[in-house]
């Protein structure tokens, strides 16, 4: 099974860091484009703020001055005037929310396109040591965990900022003990945030990493669902599944208790200033130091305060669980992607014959565990060629190499003289068709998968690949025909089905190099039939290299070449290599093929 793409080691240290505000700017840049949009919502913010801040400097003049005029009118216009200010700034709000979630959810959708695009373009390497469930992690709970921050706070931070700071500057204009009682009580609250956020931000990355592992094993066994019932494994599966789940299920709740704990020393704050505030106020009323109009004044203010204090405290919050999300997103980006083409690599040769030389490769996947040493074969133009070999030879590899999913570490692959090391990697992997052994078919219809070989395709030139597939004859037979929808992975149609779609894909795509990697495998003897007269046409004419793990499927080759040990021992056609009665035979006769 394949790891993660970092160590528990790792991550343990990654996560005693404090918040590196480097991220929170690497976060930002992502708002770049839709700046204009939320520099508007951000005023409109402003505004909202600067308007709730006028309400309790009105409730503080209109009540003081209604103890001496006692007027009931005054009290009507003060009541009407507060009110519009209320229905104003919640409109403004309104506005502003809009307008920062527009801009917010389309930095998402570029973040996760961005992600997406990343990912296609890394090498065949990041893949073989990631999980495809951290990958579809990342893809939706990684970048949801940023959509909150992205979406509100940006915008409402600065809003929050000038409601805090304008509103204790009002307390202060009102009445400054009371407010040295509040910043007192303010100071002791926001530490508390601080202190538990980190261990809170500990607890949700952890969280996020059991949750990538668990949804990875349970995409594998999901994945691998025949294996799993063959072999009667529900229950172990279940049982992997809720261990892990129930690492998550801790978490959360961990996690969970502590949020609890913040919002309930938030709630509590607040109340307690309410309460301190209203006793100080009631006995400074009582002693004829305040007036009514000032304590009523400074609650509204306290009020106003408390709204930017909750949500400045959910921001840092939610900053935690943004930049643990962000760590993972960004190491993703960071990740290189394939080397870059060379300047001026050339085009695939597209008057060349298809020849096809391996020279002095040597290659391997781990460094000292070497796969390929010094391998040299020729793949003549136009003819086909067999790799036979024990399991582990590096079969696969030849085909890997040719595709450039990896680079030799000396030697080189020519394609009509051409190293492919100096070919663009489109117009190569372009000219190169592949009919692997393990058929992958998308969610689509047999259509959509057969025009995947060419995308400009007409729906006569896909059935017209289709019928030379043998295709046809059993897409008629579906109520949808070419329409129908072949389920994840083709999961509808037979083997021998699937095989004859991936056949027709290939002759759509029209390459001038094919490897074939054992596409006759698994079958049975009519599907296998209709499969090889499938491949007879497709590679008529092609250089074609044929990856066999059955001797049987490869008697008829042009050349045969026996790999081992990472070096091609014979070469020859099937009966030339019977006659020396070397490795080949010695294959041969154990296979009793």
């Amino acid at each position: 099974m394949r790891r993660s793409t970092s160590s528990s080691q790792t991550h343990d240290e990654d996560l005693k860091r404090k918040i590196e505000w480097s991220a929170v700017t690497r976060l930002l840049r992502l708002a770049i484009p839709y700046r204009f949009r939320l520099a508007m919502a951000g005023l409109l913010a402003l505004l909202s703020a600067g308007l709730q801040l006028v309400i309790p400097l009105l409730v503080r003049t209109s009540f003081n001055s209604l103890q001496t005029t006692r007027s009931i009118a005054s009290l009507d216009r003060a009541a009407a005037g507060l009110v519009a200010l209320v229905f104003l700034s919640t409109l403004i709000g309104y506005v502003q929310y809009v307008m920062s979630a527009y801009a917010g959810n389309r930095i998402v959708m570029d973040l996760r396109n961005q992600l997406f695009s990343h990912l296609q373009r890394l090498p065949i390497a990041f893949f073989d040591r990631t999980r495809s469930g951290d990958l579809t992690s990342h893809l939706s709970n990684d970048v949801s965990q940023l959509q909150l921050t992205l979406t509100d706070d940006i915008v409402k931070l600065a809003g929050n900022i000038i409601l805090l700071t304008g509103g204790m500057a009002v307390s202060v204009y009102i009445n400054w003990r009371l407010t040295v009682v509040v910043v007192v009580l303010l100071i002791a609250v926001m530490t508390f945030f601080v202190v538990t956020g980190r261990g809170l931000r500990r607890i949700n990355r952890a969280g996020l990493e059991a949750l990538g592992d668990s949804m990875g094993m349970i995409s594998e066994a999901l994945a691998n669902i025949r294996l799993v019932k063959a072999f009667a494994r529900e229950t172990h599966e279940e049982g992997r599944a809720g261990s892990r789940l129930s690492e998550v299920y801790r978490l959360a709740i961990k996690g969970s208790k502590w949020e609890g704990l913040m919002g309930a020393v938030g709630l509590g704050g607040v109340s307690m200033m309410f309460v301190v505030c209203a006793w100080y106020g009631g006995r400074g009323v009582l002693q004829g130091t305040f007036g009514i109009g000032d304590v009523l004044g400074f609650l509204f203010g306290m009020f106003i305060i408390t709204t930017p204090m909750a949500q400045i405290a959910s921001l840092y919050t939610r900053l935690q669980r943004a930049i643990g999300a962000a760590d993972r997103i960004f190491g993703i980006l960071d990740e290189p992607a394939e080397e870059a083409d060379l300047p001026g690599a050339l085009p695939f040769p597209e008057h060349g014959e298809g020849e096809v030389a391996y020279e002095g490769v040597n290659f391997g996947y781990v460094q000292d565990s070497p796969v390929l040493i010094g391998l040299n074969l020729l793949l003549p133009a136009g003819k086909v060629t067999a790799i036979v070999g024990q399991s582990g030879a590096g079969k696969t590899t030849l085909s890997a190499l040719l595709y450039r999913f990896y680079e030799p570490q000396s030697g080189g692959i020519f394609i009509d003289g051409v190293n492919v090391k100096d070919m663009q990697r489109s117009s190569l992997r372009t000219h190169i068709g592949i009919v692997p052994q393990d058929t992958i078919l998308f969610n689509g219809t047999i259509r959509e998968n057969i025009r995947y070989g060419r995308l400009d395709a007409t729906d006569a030139e896909v059935e017209q690949a289709a019928g030379s597939a043998n295709v046809h004859e059993f897409v008629m037979g579906f109520p949808d025909q070419y329409d129908t929808v072949v389920g994840e992975r083709g999961i509808t149609l037979s083997g021998g089905q699937r095989q004859r779609v991936a056949i027709a894909r290939a002759l759509l795509k029209n390459p001038r190099i094919l490897v074939l990697d054992e596409a006759t495998s698994a079958l049975d003897t009519k599907s296998e039939s209709l499969v090889r007269e499938a491949l007879d046409r497709l590679m008529e004419g092609r250089t074609t290299l044929v990856i066999a793990h059955r001797l049987s499927t490869v008697q008829n080759a042009h050349q045969i070449a026996v790999l081992d040990h990472g070096r091609v021992t014979e070469i020859g056609t099937h009966a030339e290599l019977i006659r020396n009665n070397g490795r080949y035979a010695e294959l041969y006769e154990l296979v009793g093929a």
